[in-house]
C-alpha cells in the first residue's frame, strides 16, 4: 500500500472532540426502560454511507452484547463481511489510540458513553 493512501490518527476518548461531524438521536429499549442514544462523530474519514452503517452496526452490537470485546467483535465482522476485510474496531468508555488506516477507512464516534474507533488497515 502507498503512503499517500495512509493516514495516522491520535484519539484520545478522555479529551473533548476533535471535530464533530454529525449527530444523530437513537431511542432503544433496554431493560424495559426507553432511553436515548445519541451518536456523535467526532472524526470521520469515510463516506457518509459507510458512516451511518457504521452507526447503525454499532447501535445493534450495544443492544446485543453487553461485553465491549463481544461489541468490537460484532462491528468487526460485520464490516469485514460487507467491505472486506482487514477492519479493527475498538470499543470503550477509556482508552488512548493511535492508528494508521486506510484513505476513507476511519471513523471515531460516540453511542451515548460509549466510544467506538473503527479503522480498515491491512
Amino acid at each position: 500500500m502507498q503512503d499517500n493512501a495512509r493516514k495516522r490518527q491520535y484519539i484520545d476518548s478522555r479529551n473533548e472532540p476533535l471535530i464533530t461531524a454529525m449527530a444523530e438521536k437513537k431511542i432503544v429499549k433496554k431493560s424495559g426502560i426507553l432511553q436515548e442514544r445519541k451518536a456523535i462523530i467526532k472524526n470521520a474519514d469515510m463516506t457518509e454511507d459507510m458512516q451511518q452503517d457504521a452507526v447503525e452496526c454499532a447501535t445493534v452490537a450495544l443492544d446485543k452484547y453487553n461485553v465491549e470485546k463481544d461489541m468490537a467483535a460484532y462491528i468487526k465482522k460485520e464490516f469485514d463481511k460487507k467491505y472486506n476485510p482487514a477492519w479493527h474496531c475498538i470499543v470503550g468508555r477509556n482508552f488512548g489510540s493511535y492508528v494508521t488506516h486506510e484513505t476513507k477507512h476511519f471513523i471515531y464516534f460516540y453511542l451515548g458513553q460509549i466510544a467506538v474507533l473503527l479503522f480498515k488497515s491491512g
